[in-house]
């Protein structure tokens, strides 16, 4: 089992994006179960000794179940010294009084729930999620799924937190940390795999892009933490409630015109009101009433509820997103990316479509019109291809109108550049088998049109600045 160091960045970007969202929960029940008497961060340091651990581990040729025992011995050991550190740092290691706490705090766990207890589940948590990490790949799938995951927890813990009152120390940090490890983590293992940016000829361009991409998240993240305070969501919320009572009290009108459009009712007389039976003394009825921890336990179920609702929608959407980026780079090995003019935009506004009418169909009761069958790769690939063309000859002042058809455009095209004209036909013919007849180009054939649309490219680089001009 060796690593380099692209598989390292990734396995650290992973730790970190669960390093976050652990300490968020760790933080939460520290504060709310043993009034903040350990140290979080002195606990999450066993994460990576536990991934560095059981790497060391598996590299020995031992049976699988003498690495499974030796494994969580050294989860043990590891936590009996967290429970020394953090609690009995004053007491030698010869006294016993350490190592006989966790056995009190389980057996008086009926009556409180010592930080004892707290260290034991919390160590086991993340032993686990060490020794987990190693027999994971670290590439795209893994970064993506840990991404996914910890969103969701995130998203859980900040709004338990909420709903119990309990204040964490730096959400915003632990949120824009995460964000940023996400992006790094996934970017790198892209890379990794062959398929990305990173790994074309543009790696420069790209990684600059990259890291500016990152450095305007960090920094709109610092500005929304920032500017969004109490006091502002206040005024917003002031704000709509004032709009909605201008809106309802112009409802209120328009129905109490409507009304005076009808003529009045005749008056008539109201018969004369029965004489009341004598009563008895009133008797004292006391409503029922809901207890304190009823209600706050309420109140967390409705919240836990709630959250509920909204993880599952955040992981239908993220769902359907990398759902998406499968589906795009699919068949992109060996692929040569490059800079284009207005493809991020057409990109992002397709995205953008395809996700509205994702929750436009999950609304309504039933569906508009049948949804868009994915097209194979090798279609796609010959479809994007001639819409390269279609991009690089309008950007050279010559742009195909509605009325031409694909041929009568190549024609146009070959007459102005008669050099590269048989490569134009061979682009525009396989984007009419591809579009019109389905046809599947074979793994050559893709090639052969990957070079001719290189040398089209460079055909325009040479000449097409004195024939298109």
């Amino acid at each position: 089992m060796k690593m380099d160091w692209r598989q390292a960045a990734v396995y650290i970007t992973v730790m970190g994006m669960e390093g976050c969202w652990l300490y968020a929960l760790l933080e939460l029940l520290n504060n709310r179960a043993v009034n903040g008497q350990l140290s979080i961060l002195g606990i999450l340091a066993l994460l990576p000794v536990a991934f560095i651990f059981n790497f060391l581990l598996g590299r020995l040729r031992w049976p699988r179940a003498g690495v499974w025992l030796v494994s969580w011995l050294g989860w043990v050991l590891g936590m009996l010294l967290m429970v020394k550190i953090q609690l009995f740092g004053g007491l030698p290691l010869s006294d016993p009084q350490w190592l006989m706490a966790i056995p009190h705090a389980i057996t008086g766990v009926l009556y409180a729930f010592g930080p004892e207890l707290l260290i034991l589940l919390a160590t086991a948590v993340i032993w686990w999620l060490g020794r987990r990490l190693v027999f994971r790949a670290g590439n795209f799938p893994t970064t993506v799924s840990e991404f996914q995951f910890g969103l969701i927890m995130l998203v859980f813990i900040f709004l338990i937190a909420s709903g119990l009152k309990t204040k964490l120390d730096s959400p915003v940090p632990i949120a824009i940390t995460f964000f940023l490890l996400a992006l790094l983590g996934m970017s790198v293992s892209h890379a990794l795999a062959g398929t990305g940016w990173l790994s074309g000829l543009h790696q420069g361009h790209w990684s600059g892009l990259l890291l500016a991409t990152i450095g305007v998240v960090l920094i709109f993240g610092l500005l929304i933490a920032w500017m969004v305070t109490p006091d502002l969501l206040q005024i917003i919320w002031v704000a709509i409630k004032t709009a909605w009572g201008f809106i309802w009290s112009l409802i209120v009108k328009l129905l109490l015109f409507i009304a005076s459009l009808f003529p009045p009712a005749e008056p008539a007389e109201l018969p004369p009101m029965p004489v009341a039976p004598e009563t008895g003394p009133d008797e004292v009825f006391r409503m029922w009433t809901m207890p304190e921890w009823l209600k706050s336990s309420t109140k967390l179920l409705m919240t836990i509820a709630w959250a509920g609702l909204l993880l599952a929608a955040l992981w239908r959407i993220s769902s359907d997103v990398f759902r998406w980026l499968r589906r795009r780079l699919a068949g992109m090995a060996g692929a040569e990316f490059e800079p284009l003019p207005g493809a991020f935009r057409a990109d992002l506004l397709g995205f953008l479509k395809r996700v509205i009418s994702r929750l436009l169909g999950l609304k309504l009761p039933f569906r508009l019109g049948k949804g868009q069958r994915a097209l194979p790769p090798e279609v796609a690939s010959v479809r994007q291809v001639y819409r390269q063309l279609l991009r690089w000859a309008a950007a050279g002042g010559y742009p195909r109108h509605l009325s031409q058809t694909p041929g009568e455009y190549s024609e146009k095209l070959a007459g102005l550049l008669p050099e590269a004209g048989g490569d134009l036909d061979l682009v525009t013919q396989r984007y009419i088998r591809a579009r019109y007849g389905a046809f599947l180009s074979t793994g050559d054939e893709l090639n052969e049109l990957g070079e001719a649309w290189h040398r089209l490219k460079q055909a325009r680089l040479r000449r097409a600045a004195t024939r298109l001009a």
